[in-house]
């Protein structure tokens, strides 16, 4: 069933951007998660390991990842660029408007196989002393195959509208703290209405590593009368930045 696309112009994007979203240098990161389910949602009592590459410029940024555990694999590929146009420096802190997309693959095994796609557009603010906001929304869609179901029904579409934020704050000691609220994360693409609510901290040192650990909670139904804790996942990372 198809729903009406709302656009939203609001997210706080953090660990992505880092500083060079300012100073105009190219820089790699890459990275390595453990994360443990527990006893809410389909992810019941797994350990899941994922690994992502990013690449961020000043006009572009791009990452790719993947996640696996016993009965299920995702591959993750993200672009986001920035219009020259719609760029504004201030002596202390440089505002955005850009536009990117999403492109999100799942095979759970002997299950079902999903695409999402997303094509957002979003709005950052970072300031020179380590905040960081971004604001974005936009369209989302998912294609998904069911194993068990006969060869004549091919594939089961969905769209919906995709919105997020996210607030980050570094300090000049390294100490990072960072809260999501979006309606996806990099493997998980519910459809709407299901948010996810994300407080993290970590910390970054002066070699290049950051280490950050994070709660995810995310409540199905999440805007109606009647929600309900739909996953609770724990997350630890370690990144190294060259």
């Amino acid at each position: 069933m198809k729903k009406r696309v709302y656009f939203f112009l609001i997210l706080f994007l953090s660990s992505l951007a880092s500083a060079e979203f300012n100073d105009g240098k190219l820089t790699k990161f890459i990275e390595f998660d453990l994360a443990s389910t527990t006893s809410h949602g389909i992810e019941q009592y797994n350990t899941l390991f994922s690994s992502e590459f990013g690449l961020v410029s000043h006009w572009w940024e791009g990452i790719t990842g993947f996640q696996a555990y016993d009965d299920s694999f995702d591959f993750t590929l993200g672009v986001q660029t920035w219009f020259p146009l719609t760029n504004w420096y201030f002596e202390t802190a440089r505002i955005a408007l850009g536009a990117g997309g999403i492109y999100h693959f799942q095979r759970y095994k002997d299950i079902s196989s999903e695409h999402d796609y997303i094509f957002n557009t979003t709005f950052r603010y970072q300031s020179k002393s380590g905040t960081t906001i971004s604001f974005y929304g936009g369209y989302a869609g998912k294609a998904t195959k069911i194993d068990a179901l006969p060869s004549s029904v091919a594939w089961i579409y969905d769209d919906y509208p995709e919105a997020g934020m996210l607030i980050d704050k570094i300090w000049q000691n390294g100490f990072e703290i960072y809260f999501h609220h979006t309606l996806n994360d990099l493997y998980r693409y519910p459809l709407f209405c299901s948010p996810q609510y994300k407080l993290g901290a970590a910390i970054n040192l002066d070699s290049g590593l950051r280490y950050s650990g994070d709660i995810a909670l995310r409540i199905a139904d999440g805007y109606a009368a009647s929600p309900y804790i739909d996953s609770l996942i724990l997350k630890l990372s370690a990144r190294f930045t060259f």
